[in-house]
């Protein structure tokens, strides 16, 4: 935080001068046009591009329901719009709204957190975004959707180990709550990105950081979709009456611990910038070739029915991508912690 004093110029115009460093970072020049906007006792200096954004955002958006006449892409470019930060869009057709365009319009919504259908008529539906971002920082949506994945693996595997289905039909029903934090995690990342008032509003030390997070929110998702294949895949043994042998449930069950404790130590590391638990999730993380290796061996010692050894690859190998997407985001909170000098990493000294 810097301090400006009130220079006085001519009979009555009051002036102060911009930071140096906040010019140079938004390549401002003499001639430029800034805007000054009041947000309650406080004012807000906006570039041009930056202003320009966030009235973009303000616009209402319209989409053509009779040309998304594919089915997903009306609620494709639902999300789109709402990842992108708009907070109105309009849902019209030249005639009525087909009954299928309704239903995917209100589907969506109830995916998508603070979005909203404030109008309906026969042929136009009005969506509107309530979010505020204050009450969304970063690193709680993040540790909300790093809990759901692993709460999904948790109840995918037990599923398999005691064969009680619910556990499994739980994990599956799980993901839709996982895609609504993560297009959340976008919507805000993309907002930062264009509204610098909202970096530190989030959580972020710096604009550094909005990269990182996308890429973590990306693996967060991603293997929330891996434990919903492994949950599907499960209730196919099931149905099939797989019979799990004891040693076998063992060993998965190890692995699945194994890999959870890599991400638990990843997302650790990440949150309380901790390198060493970063350095502990990289480190276990190579040793899961070996486990993945035994179970593959114990799996065709035990099953020869190729309806059954698909499944049981398919639950092995979407727990062994959870660990390298674990490693992924220990290399993130890595790159983090070393983004400011510290005493394990410092500058040199002059001379």
């Amino acid at each position: 935080m810097e301090s400006r004093k009130i220079q006085k110029v001519g009979a009555a115009t009051l002036t102060i001068s911009l930071p140096k460093e906040w010019v140079t970072q938004r390549n401002l020049k003499k001639g430029d046009q800034v805007f000054i906007v009041e947000e309650g006792d406080s004012l807000r200096i906006l570039p041009g591009p930056a202003m320009e954004e966030r009235k973009r955002k303000w616009e209402t958006y319209v989409i053509d329901a009779d040309l998304a006449d594919e089915p997903g892409l009306l609620e494709r470019i639902i999300v789109g719009n709402y990842v992108l930060g708009r907070q109105k869009i309009i849902v019209r057709s030249a005639t009525r709204l087909r009954s299928e365009h309704i239903e995917e319009v209100r589907r969506t919504s109830k995916k998508l957190m603070g979005l909203g259908i404030i109008e309906e008529t026969s042929n136009k539906i009005t969506l509107q975004c309530a979010l505020d971002p204050a009450n969304y920082p970063l690193d709680a949506l993040v540790k909300r959707l790093y809990n759901l994945g692993a709460t999904m693996l948790e109840e995918a595997v037990e599923a398999m180990v005691t064969g009680d289905r619910r556990l499994a039909e739980d994990a599956i029903k799980r993901e839709d709550d996982a895609d609504m934090m993560y297009w959340l995690i976008l919507r805000l990342v993309l907002s930062a990105q264009v509204d610098e008032a909202l970096v530190e509003l989030l959580g972020m030390r710096s604009r550094l950081e909005i990269a990182g997070y996308r890429v973590i929110a990306r693996d967060l998702e991603t293997v929330a979709d891996y434990c919903e294949t492994i949950a599907r895949n499960v209730i196919s043994l099931l149905d099939m009456k797989v019979e799990v042998s004891p040693a076998f449930a063992k060993q998965l069950k190890e692995l699945s611990d194994a890999v959870t404790e890599i991400y638990s130590k990843a997302i650790g590391g990440l949150l309380s910038r901790d390198i060493k638990q970063a350095n502990d999730a990289i480190r276990l993380q190579e040793a899961i070739v070996k486990r993945e290796h035994d179970l593959l061996r114990m799996m065709l010692k035990d099953y020869d029915d190729t309806k059954v050894i698909i499944p049981l690859r398919t639950i092995i190998n979407g727990i062994i991508e959870m660990s390298e997407y674990g490693n992924s985001i220990a290399v993130i909170a890595f790159n983090r912690y070393l983004e400011k000098p510290t005493n394990l990493s410092r500058p040199a000294p002059p001379g």
